[in-house]
């Protein structure tokens, strides 16, 4: 701004101020819009990654259900089996 103490501001000096202000809101909303992109895609990833982790423990939970009593079933024939390959005797 062109003013002293001894004069006051011209129209010329306040169309200025407004234009450096004017110019100085619109790289705020440039900002603020970058801003809340940035945590948009930040939300969103974590939803993403939340459903991935809801989605892994639902399949490991029913892969758990279905096959604990497959197992069970074949337990010791799993356990001959690894017994014999480790060259110890099955414990019956």
């Amino acid at each position: 701004m062109t003013t002293t103490p001894d004069r006051e501001p011209t129209l010329a000096d306040i169309a200025q101020q407004l234009s450096d202000l004017q110019r100085e809101l619109e790289s705020s909303r440039q900002d603020l819009k970058s801003e809340v992109q940035r945590w948009d895609e930040r939300f969103f990833q974590f939803q993403r990654d939340n459903l991935t982790t809801a989605r892994t423990i639902i399949i490991t939970a029913g892969s758990v259900v279905i096959l604990s009593p497959v197992l069970q079933a074949f337990a010791p024939a799993i356990q001959t089996v690894v017994s014999r390959l480790a060259g110890v005797d099955a414990v019956q």
